[in-house]
């Protein structure tokens, strides 16, 4: 049996200076907490643009995208002065709302925005991803590494690890040289997040949907235990940019 892996160094993306000094605490406009914002029935001529349900629906789509991202740093090992940052990213989460839910300010949004895209930048800094694949020999992996790598994107975690096992009949997870070597990274801190195509790569090919769901709930409870997190692109919907 011969398998056919690439692994593109684990690595993390260093930013900017002034993103790397950067403080998570969202943007300081007078008016950020709920009982500071004034009603205003509009607000012409705004960056931030749009009517008033447009801001409802931008304010739905950074809170979904917030929590996920959290959802993931949950996960991460972070020094003291970081979780406080993670800390002030949940409150705005689950505690920070405009004054009038139903006109929200577009001081508001962008603050919302920005906390967003800290966080991300925060995941970024202290998170990387591995994307694995199981291909028959004929088929040439990059394809689908790229497409996973973009799943990934969509969640704000940078890959850098890569690998695939050439598909053979009755060939067992634990079996596959690859995902050994992958299995060490995840091991050893160096990884935090697996992405495949689905739980089908999990498996030796021709089993069922229900062994694909047993062999991915198995994967998501010993990748618990690592502190890393199991993604299947073919369950996940890719979120807007900020």
């Amino acid at each position: 049996m011969s398998s056919r892996a690439e692994v593109s160094g684990t690595h993390r993306r260093e930013h900017p200076a002034h993103v790397r000094g950067a403080s998570l605490r969202p943007v300081t406009e007078p008016g950020c907490l709920t009982a500071a914002f004034p009603r205003r029935r509009s607000h012409p001529a705004d960056p931030v643009g749009g009517a008033a349900p447009e801001r409802v629906g931008r304010v739905a789509a950074l809170r979904r995208q917030l929590g996920g991202v959290l959802d993931c740093l949950d996960v991460v090992i972070l020094p003291p002065e970081l979780s406080d940052a993670a800390a002030g990213a949940r409150q705005w989460l689950e505690e920070i709302t405009p004054a009038d839910p139903l006109d929200p300010a577009p001081a508001f949004v962008r603050s919302l925005e920005h906390t967003v895209r800290i966080t991300q930048q925060l995941l970024a800094r202290h998170t990387v991803a591995a994307t694995y694949v199981h291909l028959d020999a004929e088929r040439p992996p990059w394809p689908e590494h790229q497409h996973l790598e973009a799943v990934s994107a969509s969640c704000g975690q940078h890959v850098g690890v890569r690998q695939h096992d050439v598909a053979v009949p009755s060939w067992p997870l634990e079996q596959r040289p690859a995902f050994a070597r992958l299995r060490g990274d995840i091991v050893e801190g160096r990884v935090q997040l697996l992405v495949v195509r689905s739980a089908a790569d999990l498996v030796p090919a021709g089993h069922s949907p229900a062994d694909h769901q047993r062999a991915a709930e198995a994967m998501r409870g010993w990748l618990q235990q690592q502190r890393a997190r199991l993604l299947c692109a073919d369950q996940t919907a890719p979120r807007p940019a900020p």
